[in-house]
């Protein structure tokens, strides 16, 4: 048993290094939680592998050190062989996981960026499609991380040949989102236009609230306005949030400066700082009062 008990405790501390290998994560990115539950995981079926192998060696006529050496072997080798497929099960959607976990965390959002570009090359080598599965996946943590760039350059990537119609309908809406985040009001327009409208009812309503946001930055108030009309919002914070965002540009084009404010301001309430910063690109005419109230709350 002694050997048996060597070996699990071997696999258990090689068990956490194995999957972040496999998963291509850095070993450091990988959660406390992950690295106990892969360590008792992979001990607890050493032992048991290891226990019924020396349980059925002992009616043969090897010796209590033979099977002791021979349980403790079949334990390591056989949870080894099972950690390393567990391990590649679905490895890179894992590795995706736990990558787009840390892109928020300051402190480890650059390691893991460069974990997520490696991990997405691989990919397209290896298999398109995977990989555009990936990218879409990967699209909105980067952007919650405010990574519009690298979100960007990501559906770029893509070959929309090789899109199915779900797919192309994601890729374009995200992108158009994206291009706004640079001004880049054509491009955004452009990647509307390609996907078939209409659009599913629960994709169809951000396409008319940021075709209605491309009205409003370029000085179209009344179909702006016209655009969100009869738009239920009720049961959807967010795409409220973002018809506030549109009325602000609508009100402040219009020299309502009072107006406009309030709707930023009750923005600000529902989506706190980041709602406020998502008024500033595209620039349009509520981009500056939303720029007033973040310089307000910076500190002295």
């Amino acid at each position: 048993m002694t050997t048996t008990l060597i070996a699990a405790l071997v696999v258990g501390l090689l068990a956490p290094v194995v999957r972040a290998l496999v998963w291509g994560v850095p070993f450091g990115l990988l959660s406390i939680s992950t690295v106990l539950v892969s360590f008792a995981g992979s001990v607890l079926t050493v032992l048991l592998i290891g226990a019924t192998a020396g349980f059925l060696l002992r009616a043969t006529a090897l010796t209590p050190y033979q099977v002791d050496i021979l349980a403790g072997s079949s334990g390591a080798l056989g949870g080894f062989v099972l950690l390393l497929s567990s391990a590649r099960r679905m490895r890179q959607v894992r590795g995706l996981s736990v990558l787009c976990q840390r892109l928020s965390e300051e402190d480890a959002q650059a390691t893991a960026l460069r974990a997520l570009r490696r991990l997405l090359d691989r990919a397209k080598r290896s298999d398109a499609d995977r990989h555009i599965a990936l990218v879409l996946m990967a699209t909105g943590p980067l952007t919650q991380a405010s990574l519009w760039e690298q979100a960007r350059a990501g559906l770029l990537s893509i070959d929309g040949q090789s899109l199915t119609p779900a797919q192309s309908v994601l890729r374009n809406q995200a992108l158009a989102t994206c291009q706004l985040q640079f001004d880049e009001l054509s491009a955004a327009e452009d990647a509307i236009g390609n996907i078939p409208r209409p659009a599913e009812p629960s994709i169809e309503v951000w396409l008319i609230a940021m075709e209605a946001l491309l009205l409003a930055v370029r000085g179209d108030p009344d179909r702006a306005r016209a655009k969100l009309r009869g738009q239920d919002t009720s049961d959807n914070p967010s795409l409220e949030a973002s018809h506030r965002l549109v009325r602000a540009h609508i009100l402040a084009g219009q020299n309502q400066r009072a107006a406009a404010l309030e709707e930023l301001k009750t923005l600000r309430q529902a989506a706190g700082r980041a709602g406020l910063e998502r008024v500033l690109h595209p620039n349009g005419p509520a981009s500056p009062l939303a720029r007033e109230l973040i310089d307000a709350e910076e500190p002295a």
